[in-house]
């Protein structure tokens, strides 16, 4: 799954991907593509308030620093 965060206010975007991760993590694993652009702070949001609170893990793409890849898998 993708999702394209251009345009949506931090919020917006925390709620959203809070609730996709929160959904599928109960089916197992899940791995999402964030399309942050260049936004620090879009990323520190994210990873400080979705990925450590759940423990869900990331890593941005060397070849892409606009985007994120958050996953989960249940153990």
């Amino acid at each position: 799954m993708k999702i394209d965060l251009h345009g949506k206010t931090h919020p917006e975007s925390l709620e959203l991907i809070e609730e996709y991760m929160l959904l599928n993590s109960v089916k197992g694993s899940v791995s999402l593509h964030v399309i942050t652009g260049n936004s620090p702070v879009m990323q520190k949001k994210i990873i400080d308030q979705i990925c450590d609170k759940y423990g869900f893990s990331y890593y941005i793409p060397s070849h892409n620093p606009g985007e994120m890849i958050i996953q989960y898998e249940k153990l």
